[in-house]
């Protein structure tokens, strides 16, 4: 794929498109998670791998931005790149490279490397995990994201005989440049033959129906908070799986 062909990506995040609502809630709760563990682990230099919605890097930029030392971004899209230097307050602290992720090299060492719904777009996830392992600093974390082909959502579509597949992919999955699914052991698998140790693996959100269902629901925000929250100890069957990895 070369970078160019990412602009063709760039209405997955719009508005209109189908899953916007429910990727909104997917990246506001990540997001928060990502922030507090940086804190936690007193990162002072963070590399991220896509902006996407802006609400990672954002968050991150915007919670963290005082106690970082570096912050750098890898993008493919440089349309993205030009909207999310409209949005935030420039400083010598964050740089973005308009970079592939397979392309992007340096010699530099970081305390954390997010990669957040990454791996289910890119041709070789193994391949990418080593790349940027050799980026982190020996007591670093690598932050995971995926979503889930074992949902609880598609467990249940899959039994009424509504989805045939668990693994196939969706038009909307193509719309956004999905490749692929994962589910927990899968996404183990993949983990642990890179080398890296995992430390800590949740669930986000827990998932009972289809996007168009909940919204056919008009759950509140305390119901959807609570589907949340239970999700975290569900990673098998949650809509996403987190995962926290050292080397």
């Amino acid at each position: 794929m070369i970078k160019n062909n990412l602009n063709e990506y760039k209405n997955a995040y719009q508005e209109t498109f189908h899953f916007y609502d429910e990727n909104i809630l997917m990246l506001s709760w990540y997001s928060k998670k990502i922030s507090n563990a940086l804190r936690g682990y007193n990162c002072k230099t963070i590399m991220s791998l896509g902006i996407g919605h802006k609400i990672v890097t954002k968050t991150i930029w915007s919670d963290l931005g005082k106690m970082l030392e570096k912050y750098i971004i890898i993008e493919g899209s440089s349309e993205i790149i030009n909207d999310f230097q409209k949005e935030i307050q420039q400083s010598d602290k964050i740089q973005i490279a308009n970079s592939l992720f397979e392309e992007f090299d340096t010699n530099e060492k970081f305390d954390a490397i997010e990669i957040g719904f990454v791996l289910e777009h890119v041709d070789d996830p193994l391949l990418l995990i080593k790349q940027y392992t050799k980026f982190l600093k020996s007591s670093g974390t690598i932050f995971i994201a995926v979503p889930n082909a074992r949902s609880l959502h598609r467990l249940i579509g899959h039994q009424a005989g509504i989805l045939d597949n668990l693994y196939r992919l969706s038009d909307h999955d193509r719309a956004l440049g999905h490749k692929r699914y994962f589910d927990q052991a899968s996404l183990v698998k993949l983990i642990e033959e890179s080398g890296l140790n995992i430390a800590v693996i949740e669930g986000l959100f827990l998932k009972p129906f289809s996007t168009a269902q909940l919204k056919s629901l008009e759950l509140p925000k305390e119901v959807i908070n609570a589907l949340f929250h239970i999700g975290v100890k569900y990673p098998e069957i949650s809509n996403a799986i987190y995962i926290e990895a050292t080397s």
